[in-house]
């Protein structure tokens, strides 16, 4: 069995963009990889390190093309037998509906008119997957990279963006960065109190307001 855990179904993207895709597999004779086609096609693979009955794991997958793309997720274990695949659709380079937060869809313009970005680059702490009591506070870091041309200074935050929030402002600042610099940011969050896989997406946002770079992750499990 396998499950694409983020993002969730329908989720939209721009052309180019990056896209996390948390994986949770389930095979009695040990899961030795996971897949992702798109259109029959194999675009990404993730081998199991320690092949194991359970395996959790992190694939990025780039759209190039604009539409309505399917992808799906197989597992397949030591005998090589794939799992009945689970498929997510993706909406990349499509207008939202106005009531959802706008994605970027022309360049966000940073101090002297340089273009500004940002890249994730590993989890600090709460892998996706991780068990948190219900009502608990917890706190995730996510570690990124200053992929702009110019330093972020003062007033950049990180702000909630969808699905379930779990941070009483929905954001928090974020230390001074210069260009290709690295920075760990942390967001102190409270799990539900209702059972489930619950999942919290922020993202960056300069003094003015507008979200730019990659999207964030806390993907978690209340018992």
């Amino acid at each position: 069995m396998v499950a694409i855990v983020t993002p969730p179904d329908g989720a939209r993207y721009e052309p180019g963009e990056t896209i996390p895709l948390t994986i949770a597999a389930v095979a009695s004779r040990n899961v030795i990889r996971v897949e992702i086609m798109l259109d029959e096609q194999i675009v990404a693979t993730q081998p199991n390190p320690q092949p194991s009955l359970t395996f959790s794991t992190r694939i990025e997958y780039t759209p190039r093309a604009r539409g309505r793309l399917q992808l799906r997720a197989v597992a397949v274990d030591a005998t090589g037998v794939a799992s009945e695949p689970y498929a997510i659709t993706l909406v990349v380079g499509e207008a939202p509906p106005a009531s959802l937060p706008p994605i970027e869809t022309t360049p966000v313009t940073g101090p002297g008119g340089c273009t500004l970005t940002a890249a994730f680059v590993e989890d600090v702490s709460i892998p996706d997957g991780t068990v948190v009591a219900a009502g608990a506070v917890f706190t995730k870091t996510w570690r990124m990279r200053n992929t702009s041309g110019c330093d972020w200074g003062e007033g950049y935050t990180i702000a909630f963006f969808s699905d379930t929030p779990m941070h009483p402002t929905g954001s928090e600042p974020i230390r001074p960065t210069p260009s290709n610099g690295l920075v760990d940011i942390s967001v102190p969050l409270t799990a539900p109190t209702q059972p489930g896989v619950y999942t919290t997406t922020w993202r960056l946002k300069d003094p003015s307001g507008q979200f730019f770079g990659n999207r964030v992750f806390a993907v978690i499990r209340v018992p």
